[in-house]
């Protein structure tokens, strides 16, 4: 397979990551509310059940409005067994009673109150419960329903990360002389390391054309392991032992800056954490 198709499909791929990335990141931040969900639970506590918790705050009133439902069509001393499953095409809740003692009207009216969550659930944006969303499809297999405003929001969001993920492979691209050539090495670090792997391959670059030295030293690893960034460089018999330390040089202290980074950015989020 030529090299150029390897790397359009690792683009592919990547971005299919990004998506699911993204949609998982909007759940999140669409998570219901402590408050909302207590709400729920002091109003319906006789059919509540936990899986609602795991709803978006915008569904709030939706789903509260099917527990109410549930309990206009059960008898008072009925309880129901309901578990609530987020799915592409909308929230849908499975619910029987538990006695299994309701007469065919009630079992006909538990399908239309299920039928009408659903169907609410489409058209309720998630994230601020505006009545005018649509499906938003992030990557294959999440599936966001969200107002105008918001999905523009998610849109852009996924646009950028497009437009980094593509300036990473322009910068790879200009890098290619440092790389063997069927290597498919992708440099997608994090924001926090690019400015640093950026500088490192430069230097490490110019180096090995001022010298002559193309085709004799290759980087042959670029990763991050829990937010540390790490080179590997390897070098032919053609590389002097001074310029092979000059690169070594250049990768410790890459690696040192990014480790740097690495526990402050710990300590930031454990300072917040504690506020």
């Amino acid at each position: 397979m030529p090299i150029e198709d390897l790397r359009a499909r690792q683009r592919q791929s990547i971005i299919r990551s990004q998506q699911h990335q993204l949609g998982l990141d909007c759940s999140r931040d669409m998570e219901m509310k402590p408050e909302n969900i207590e709400k729920l639970q002091t109003l319906h506590g006789k059919n509540w059940h936990q899986s609602a918790a795991n709803l978006p705050d915008g569904w709030t009133e939706i789903v509260g409005n099917f527990f109410s439902d549930l309990d206009d069509i059960g008898d008072l001393v009925d309880a129901v067994s309901v578990r609530f499953e987020r799915c592409p095409d909308g929230v849908r809740a499975f619910a029987f009673p538990e006695m299994s003692q309701w007469h065919p009207q009630q079992m006909h009216a538990l399908r239309i109150a299920q039928r009408v969550l659903l169907l609410k659930s489409r058209e309720t944006c998630e994230w601020c419960a505006k009545p005018d969303a649509e499906p938003v499809p992030l990557g294959e297999r999440v599936t966001l329903f969200l107002c105008e405003e918001h999905k523009a929001k998610a849109e852009a969001k996924l646009a950028a990360q497009v437009q980094a993920f593509d300036e990473r492979v322009k910068f790879r691209d200009e890098m290619a002389t440092l790389f063997q050539p069927m290597s498919v090495m992708s440099l997608q670090v994090t924001d926090l390391n690019l400015p640093i792997l950026r500088k490192a391959l430069r230097d490490i670059k110019r180096i090995v054309e001022e010298r002559n030295l193309v085709g004799h030293v290759y980087i042959t690893k670029v990763l991050e392991d829990e937010g540390q960034l790490f080179i590997t460089a390897r070098y032919d018999n053609k590389v002097d032992p001074a310029t092979n330390y000059e690169i070594e040089d250049i990768i410790h202290h890459a690696q040192w800056q990014s480790d740097q980074l690495s526990v402050a950015a710990s300590k930031e989020d454990g300072n917040a954490d504690d506020a």
